[in-house]
């Protein structure tokens, strides 16, 4: 038993520093930095390899879509302060979804194709079962 538990030991250190150097070994430590910090746009531009021409015209996107967005948020979480009826609140949150998606599609047009269809499938299931409590983030689960 004795043995078990420190092999057991040993495996699990030996995981963990296996995934450390990985970790630190792949990928952009920008992006990397990005997602740790929370900036969406550090890490658009990093993980999608955006050059200054097209990540212009998506920030342009995203300050212009953020007004739109803070809207949403606003009247959802106001619905739900004086307990809208539960069929409203999911109308404004059906509006909210839509115009995200269709926000997203806007900002991955701009990308190559691939890097489009890429982002869509990255962001486009973190608003599935979306709660509506504020914009979405890079430390929301899928």
């Amino acid at each position: 038993m004795k043995n078990l538990l420190i092999t057991l030991a040993v495996v699990l250190a030996a995981c963990a520093a296996a995934y450390g150097v990985i970790y630190t070994l792949s990928g952009d430590r920008a992006m990397h930095a990005a997602a740790r910090e929370g900036d969406a746009m550090a890490w658009l531009r990093a993980e999608f390899h955006l050059d200054n021409a097209r990540f212009a015209a998506i920030k342009r996107l995203h300050d212009d879509y953020s007004v739109a967005c803070g809207g949403h948020c606003a009247a959802i979480m106001a619905a739900r302060d004086r307990r809208a009826p539960a069929a409203e609140i999911a109308a404004l949150e059906k509006v909210c979804v839509d115009a995200m998606t269709a926000h997203f599609q806007r900002v991955a047009a701009v990308m190559s194709p691939a890097q489009g269809e890429r982002y869509l499938a990255t962001v486009l299931p973190r608003i599935a079962g979306y709660e509506h409590h504020g914009a979405p983030n890079l430390r929301m689960s899928p």
